[in-house]
């Protein structure tokens, strides 16, 4: 059994989904740009820099990502009172619907993906993966 492999081949059929379910949106977004709104979501303390280390990105390529949000409305650069060269990145009404959507689509896709999985076999998924995730950490 190549656990590894499965869980990849798993992984990726998932975002697949997911972004043929974004692709349907009339201002579709990949899911790279959906997690970064997913991290604003319900925050205003976020700036550059913290995405970039967030997302294991390097900070101009974060930073191309921010600009295409804000053509599009989603999100907004709000200076620091403190410090005029620090802005957060905080998502607009129209970023936070756009989260709102997604997570949506998502839960809808994952939950036809548990259906007909017992809540006994779910607990055991669960328990098995706390258990790699630990031995990674």
């Amino acid at each position: 059994m190549n656990i590894g492999l499965k869980m990849g081949e798993l992984i990726k059929s998932i975002g697949k989904r997911i972004d043929d379910a974004l692709s349907d949106e009339e201002s579709a977004l990949s899911m790279e740009y959906f997690f970064l709104l997913n991290i604003l979501y319900g925050r205003t303390d976020v700036i550059q820099h913290d995405l970039a280390n967030i997302m294991k990105k390097d900070k101009s390529g974060v930073l191309r990502q921010i600009d295409v949000l804000e053509k599009l409305n989603l999100v907004v650069r709000v200076p620091d009172h403190d410090d005029r060269r620090r802005k957060a990145i905080v998502l607009t009404e129209a970023g936070v619907k756009k989260v709102e959507k997604f997570r949506q689509i998502e839960a809808d896709i994952f939950n036809g993906l548990l259906e007909g999985i017992s809540q006994k076999d779910l607990e055991v998924f669960d328990s098995v993966l706390d258990k790699m995730k630990s031995k990674i950490s």
